[in-house]
């Protein structure tokens, strides 16, 4: 098929916010130091505001990157050397190396299939008294199962951490994404539904939270001083700032959300039409009072994508085709348990925690066997353009079952 147009939400909007800014002549208005410009400049400050309102929640704190966020959200929460963090495989690396960043284990817990999100039951029954924290990620714009999670952690007094970097702007049981935990982290990376190139923000109702993940995004260990926060815990600081542009461009972009999300939801619609009727796939499920941003729309197989169904789709040059997703425990530093010099953090550790292949199955076995995703958020699809993309697979499928 032809190639098709990348998605792209920059419009006349986001330019003339830019110029706004450079006409300014301030691109930043950080201080690493307690004071009036602690907190960054109007449009920082503009957009945290609005995001706050947005997502009805108390305080926003604004990144360069939702990696950096979740690096100053491990910080804020008190993760100290040795502590466990409940995490998914089925995420990108970043959410898992924000753990270590402060000598938190990752302890890696299987998903459940329908909505790919960590399995509750798994999760309890992989906490120990060296638990701190359950991190979890609300992956390809399904929300994971919150409402468990959240009793779980209430439960167990852990801390529940949400990536909802596939998820922007959708609600889980009819709460957004984000605010079923202590905290919540959002992406603004290029490839998101709204982004500003590279960027991030998360949500908080904890003042206290808020406060520190400021800290650790700007230089914390000078920024304390006179400030009215006390705690010297993971009071490290980094430069995780984002600039007056990115969020001038973010505040555009916000406003744009709710539509972007209709017509990614729209473009679903068309291939869950097309392709609904087929007995040998599982198109994605969405939870009842939820909704679903398809970042990726995933479909499972009812046989092995090796067998040669995976090839004839690659030559038959499917747009957009992810035939496979992270599993965060295989990676070498994981095998190895080898990341700050020859084995810290897990020199540290309370006991030895596993990465060996098998302790993930479902999640494993999706990767390897039985997962197909389209990244339909990556092109401004028409109706037209998805009935050719459904042709392209209904051909591939039906060419490997008839070899069958």
């Amino acid at each position: 098929m032809k190639s098709l147009v990348r998605y792209n939400p920059i419009g006349e909007e986001e330019k003339a916010a830019v110029m706004r800014v450079l006409n300014s002549g301030c691109l930043s208005a950080f201080i690493g130091a307690w004071g009036e410009d602690f907190h960054g400049g109007d449009e920082v400050k503009g957009f945290e505001k609005e995001i706050s309102d947005y997502f009805d929640v108390k305080h926003a704190i604004a990144f360069n990157s939702l990696t950096s966020g979740l690096i100053a959200a491990m910080g804020a929460i008190g993760i100290e050397p040795g502590d466990e963090v409940i995490v998914s495989p089925w995420t990108m690396s970043a959410t898992a190396v924000a753990i270590l960043i402060w000598g938190g284990i990752p302890v890696f817990v299987d998903i459940e299939k329908d909505y790919y999100g960590l399995d509750p039951i798994k999760v309890e029954q992989a906490i120990t008294e060296n638990t701190k924290a359950i991190l979890v990620t609300d992956i390809f714009g399904h929300g994971a199962k919150l409402d468990e999670l959240k009793q779980i952690s209430k439960r167990h007094s852990l801390r529940l951490i949400e990536d909802v970097a596939q998820a922007p702007g959708i609600k889980y049981k009819g709460k957004y994404c984000g605010s079923w935990g202590d905290i919540g982290g959002f992406s603004l990376n290029y490839h998101k539904h709204i982004h500003t190139g590279e960027g991030g923000f998360c949500i908080t109702n904890d003042d206290d939270l808020a406060l520190k993940m400021k800290m650790i995004r700007n230089h914390a260990e000078a920024s304390i001083v006179n400030s009215p926060l006390t705690d010297l815990v993971n009071m490290v600081g980094f430069n995780f700032r984002m600039g007056e542009m990115e969020a001038a461009i973010g505040r555009e972009q916000l406003k744009k959300l709710p539509k972007l999300l209709i017509d990614n939801q729209r473009k679903a619609q068309w291939f869950y039409e097309r392709l609904k009727s087929n007995e040998n796939i599982t198109l994605p499920r969405v939870e009842e009072n939820s909704g679903h941003a398809f970042y990726v729309f995933p479909v499972q197989l009812a046989f092995s994508k090796n067998d040669g169904f995976l090839a004839g789709l690659e030559k038959l040059k499917l747009p957009g085709l992810v035939s496979k997703y992270v599993n965060v425990h295989r990676l070498p530093m994981f095998q190895h348990k080898k990341a700050f010099g020859k084995g810290y953090p897990w020199s540290m550790a309370h006991r030895d925690v596993s990465y060996d292949i098998g302790i993930c199955p479902v999640a494993e076995k999706l990767n390897d066997e039985n997962f197909i995703g389209l990244l339909i958020s990556m092109f401004d699809l028409n109706q037209s353009e998805v009935n050719e993309m459904c042709d392209l697979f209904e051909k591939a499928l039906s060419e490997i079952l008839n070899e069958a």
